[in-house]
């Protein structure tokens, strides 16, 4: 630690004070750099007099490992970004990183984790591993027009209980009232705090969306200066004071690493069991994260959430992904780690006869999963009959109950998503294969270059040390794996 301090330290007296050589020389770097926030509890508020929460200590720990910087300021939100965009050398956190700010500033982080997510009781039975599972659900507590609210009417919940204010939709859960409550994270240690409940009464079950909020540099300040502050972050990551501080204030919320591995429910790759995320990728990318001595933080969220923040974020880590022309230059690729067809499949019965993707373009209606590279892939060859559900279970109804004449799925992931939907195998027969591919792990583009070499470095050791094999065949035991072992 001290040597981070002292190079920080050293390194900043010679850089920040070029860069400001022409306002006035020969002055610590400390007498620019402005260190603002908003009050947001429990990331920075005012407790005796003091700002103190989640994002404040970190920050403050920063500081100390940096030796820049002094005194944190509480200021208006506004006033903060308008400054933060205007002027050099403004600090100004927790600030989320959006695709619209991104390239507007330098960011270091990140330092928390927003997520809006689905809570039930401590000891509940209930598993939500979709938003189709939610939907299910008997009713879900909301606080009226909050955006965890806003988020479930746009995906097309019905089942909600619109509540006044956090604690109420609180009391109606602990009450029975309820299964879930739809929550931002960030708000229920306070909220239980004023019901006389803790954190051990309830449990975080799915993460309906995720935001990362950094600590944000203008961009008048210096870069190295910056990465000196993203240097002290990480290394408090490694050395555990971040996750020490982060479990502090959201006892049961899994600390942002270094890297962010997220995935989705598509069993057998990826899903959650014994509500821990599963799956031989999944199993994979924890080895590949053991070997580098990186914990165990993977989240499992929807497709569109997860897809979403690898393209926005750097150090995002999304699988498995199918790599395809389309998705070849947004993500960086780590693999293959599994292969799998694409297939055309009808109700048993149906009399239907594909032996062509012509022949498939003159259906009336085929369903296809949103995003899916299945979807992607029949877009760009031309398709207009689609029809296109977040969830593939829907896909399986459609066709059954007629909406639909055909739908693709994969070999791999069909047996389960029909499984899901209340029907079997023997109610669906396979057409036409549409393609064969391999899919992967993606990173995103922000991701250093090296660390993507030493993923694929371990993935081959994997390979080559047998234990890629013995992951596989735990999951699905008679694969042929002669091509994904010898590529």
């Amino acid at each position: 630690m001290k040597k981070i301090k002292f190079f920080c330290m050293i390194w900043s007296l010679f850089v920040l004070a070029g860069c400001m050589s022409e306002h006035q020389n020969n002055l610590n770097k400390t007498a620019y750099l402005k260190i603002l926030t908003a009050e947001n509890p429990p990331l920075n508020f005012i407790k005796d007099g003091e700002i103190t929460g989640q994002a404040t200590e970190v920050v403050k720990e920063i500081l100390k490992r940096t030796g820049n910087g002094k005194d944190i300021r509480l200021v208006n939100w506004e006033e903060g970004y308008q400054a933060l965009l205007e002027q050099p050398n403004i600090v100004l956190f927790s600030t989320v990183m959006t695709s619209e700010r991104k390239d507007l500033l330098q960011w270091v982080g990140p330092i928390m984790a927003l997520e809006t997510n689905l809570y039930a009781l401590k000891g509940s039975e209930i598993n939500i591993a979709t938003l189709e599972d939610a939907k299910k659900a008997n009713k879900i507590a909301t606080v009226s027009k909050y955006y965890s609210e806003q988020i479930l009417k746009e995906e097309g919940f019905t089942n909600i209980k619109s509540c006044p204010d956090r604690e109420t939709t609180l009391r109606k859960l602990l009450d029975g009232e309820v299964q879930l409550l739809a929550s931002g994270n960030n708000e229920i240690p306070a909220a239980l705090e004023k019901v006389g409940a803790s954190t051990d009464d309830i449990k975080n079950i799915f993460t309906i969306s995720t935001d990362l909020a950094y600590i944000a540099f203008s961009k008048g300040t210096s870069p190295d200066l910056v990465t000196c502050w993203q240097n002290a972050l990480d290394e408090m990551k490694r050395d555990g004071t971040f996750a020490r501080i982060y479990t502090r204030w959201f006892p049961n919320e899994i600390p942002p690493g270094i890297l962010q591995l997220m995935t989705e429910e598509y069993p057998p790759v990826t899903f959650m069991r014994d509500g821990k995320p599963a799956g031989f990728v999944t199993d994979m990318v924890r080895e590949i994260a053991s070997r580098q001595g990186i914990s165990d933080n993977v989240r499992l969220t929807s497709w569109k959430n997860a897809y979403n923040l690898t393209l926005i974020h750097p150090n995002v880590v999304l699988f498995s992904t199918e790599r395809t022309p389309e998705r070849e230059n947004l993500f960086q690729w780590v693999g293959p780690v599994g292969k799998n067809s694409a297939i055309f499949y009808a109700k048993k019965g149906s009399g239907i006869r594909i032996s062509s993707l012509e022949d498939a373009r003159r259906i009336a209606s085929i369903a296809t999963t949103t995003n899916w590279f299945t979807e992607q892939y029949l877009k760009n060859e031309g398709f207009t009959n689609l029809v296109s559900s977040p969830v593939p279970e829907t896909n399986v109804k459609q066709l059954m109950n007629g909406e639909v004449k055909l739908s693709v799925f994969t070999d791999i992931t069909i047996p389960e998503i029909v499984k899901k939907a209340g029907y079997s195998m023997d109610d669906l027969e396979p057409l036409f294969t549409v393609s064969n591919t391999y899919f992967y792990i993606a990173m995103s583009l922000g991701t250093p270059p090296d660390i993507v070499k030493k993923w694929q470095s371990i993935l081959d050791d994997l390979k080559s040390d047998g234990t890629f094999e013995k992951i596989y065949r735990n999951y699905i035991p008679s694969a042929n794996l002669t091509d994904l072992l010898n590529p």
